[in-house]
């Protein structure tokens, strides 16, 4: 089994969580193995310290770049942090370029600013270069502060309204990334949290919580290293935002019950049990259970008639929308398909509580989705790929060459997710299906 190397670039703090201090036992603790490579080595970190000892270590950073190409080492993900000069942008834009590999993720933490303000450290240029470092990732993750300066908008204070926030990220489409998260995110007085957007799949939500009183040092870091961790393990991005954000204001609230001293950074490490509990439940991904009982299929039923008013509201008429479920996912039609014509119902649960279904049946050389519907709050995050897994394993063992389905011509993003799962349209049909009724599909097929 492969084991995840990824490669932290910050700087160290010998005291005071914060970087690299967090970055690798948190990463470490979900079985990811974390590599780092310090950009500075500090005796404290600088939150509320004096007289700390600071050395840069630009100079190292390119020997051993050029040691680790000698011995071939390579990485599935870098997570980069705080950078100090534009010296070390460039040396690690190269080292992007000479230790990855096809498929290596890049996340970004574009450490620079905060509350509307650069860091004392950087110069009002310093924004652009970093926009290009973030430019080359997959995934970024900077508070909004940060990502003002990099878009050259002017900041604002929050409380934010949804439609601004939204306008933001639409902006940030320019970055070219995959994903994003935007942290301190408020939408109203006492409540705080991340909000996050997948460009290639449209997903967008937030994860608030309340706000405790006080400034504590180094959560950025905590959150965007419990973040990388979760996701790097599997989670979907809603999932590991969650966890990310669950772990870091358990962090933050046990630091304020012990009335520390806080600029030792926020106790984390009483968390990590509980971070690794739930990033390994979210590992394991929906449940996919036949469903075999009646119990079972007027479950399903019900969920249809839920599902299929949110998803063809606006493309066909209701009266259709209602037919069609009486015709084909009404109890009565489920149970003649499964005792009469071999089909399977699987449902999709996430606990106790089922979220979707879906419906095949073998069909020559190949495997026929009847149907996969999801309820609308828990699409676009990794669901859809784990049925897909599911059934590409039931076709093997059947000795099937492919899996096919259709899709309704006009709905246009189920057909670009498919797309993105594997499928290709390889044919366009008109089916009747009484009273007057047409189904306008594409037949898409994904290879096995």
């Amino acid at each position: 089994m492969h084991q995840e190397r990824i490669l932290a670039i910050h700087d160290i703090s010998c005291v005071g969580r914060c970087s690299l201090t967090v970055a690798l036992p948190i990463i470490s603790s979900v079985g990811i193995e974390c590599s780092g490579l310090p950009t500075a080595v500090l005796s404290t970190h600088t939150g509320g310290f004096t007289g700390f000892t600071y050395r840069d270590l630009t100079e190292d950073m390119v020997p051993i770049d050029q040691h680790w190409q000698s011995l071939g080492i390579k990485f599935d993900a870098f997570y980069t942090g705080f950078l100090g000069s534009f010296e070390q942008i460039d040396i690690v834009k190269r080292l992007f370029t000479d230790l990855s590999h096809e498929g290596t993720r890049i996340y970004v933490d574009p450490v620079m600013a905060d509350k509307g303000k650069l860091y004392s450290v950087f110069g009002p240029d310093f924004p652009a270069g970093m926009r290009q470092l973030c430019e080359m990732a997959d995934v970024i993750m900077p508070n909004l502060t940060e990502l003002s300066f990099m878009l050259g908008i002017e900041y604002r204070d929050g409380p934010y309204t949804r439609e601004y926030i939204a306008s933001v990220l639409e902006q940030a489409r320019v970055f070219g990334v995959k994903q994003i998260v935007l942290t301190g995110i408020s939408y109203e007085t006492g409540k705080v949290g991340a909000v996050y957007m997948d460009y290639e799949t449209g997903d967008t939500g937030e994860v608030m919580r309340n706000e405790i009183p006080g400034y504590y040092h180094g959560t950025g870091d905590v959150f965007s290293s419990a973040f990388v961790g979760a996701f790097e393990s599997g989670l979907t991005l809603k999932d590991a935002v969650t966890a990310a954000v669950n772990f870091t204001v358990g962090s933050i609230v046990r630091t304020y019950d012990a009335k520390v001293d806080i600029r030792y950074g926020v106790n984390f490490e009483a968390g990590l049990r509980d971070y690794i509990t739930e990033v390994d439940a979210g590992r394991r991904g929906p449940s996919i259970i036949p469903a075999t009982t009646d119990a079972d299929i007027r479950t399903l039923a019900d969920l249809a008639h839920t599902i299929w008013n949110e998803s063809f509201q606006g493309i066909i008429s209701q009266e259709q929308i209602d037919y069609m479920v009486g015709k084909f996912q009404s109890y009565d039609a489920m149970r003649e398909q499964i005792d009469s014509r071999g089909y399977t119902y699987l449902m999709i649960r996430e606990g106790s509580r089922t979220v979707g279904y879906c419906c095949y049946v073998p069909d020559g050389d190949r495997l026929f989705l009847s149907k996969i519907y999801l309820l609308r709050e828990f699409r676009h995050q990794g669901r859809t790929k784990a049925v897909f897994e599911h059934l590409r394993e039931v076709a093997r063992a059947l000795g099937l060459r492919a899996v096919y389905l259709t899709v309704n011509r006009g709905n246009s993003h189920p057909v670009d997710v498919y797309r993105h799962e594997g499928f290709e349209v390889v044919e366009s049909v008109d089916t009747p299906i009484g009273e007057g009724y047409v189904m306008n599909d594409y037949v898409m097929e994904m290879k096995v």
